[in-house]
C-alpha cells in the first residue's frame, strides 16, 4: 500500500511541477516578446518614424 501512496505522491509532485514550469515560461515568452515590441517603438522614434510603418 505504501508504495502506491508513494507513486501516487511522486506522480503528482511531478504533474504540479511541470504546470509551474509551463507557467513561467509562458510568462517569460509574453515578457520577452513586450520587450521587442518597447524597442522597435523606441528605435522608431528615434529615427522619427511614424508607429504604424512598423
Amino acid at each position: 500500500m505504501w508504495y502506491l501512496i508513494t507513486h501516487f505522491l511522486s506522480f503528482t509532485g511531478g504533474m504540479s511541477a511541470g504546470v509551474v514550469l509551463m507557467c513561467i515560461l509562458q510568462a517569460g515568452k509574453q515578457t520577452d516578446e513586450e520587450f521587442e515590441q518597447m524597442q522597435r517603438r523606441n528605435q522608431a522614434n528615434e529615427c522619427g518614424c511614424d508607429e504604424g510603418n512598423i
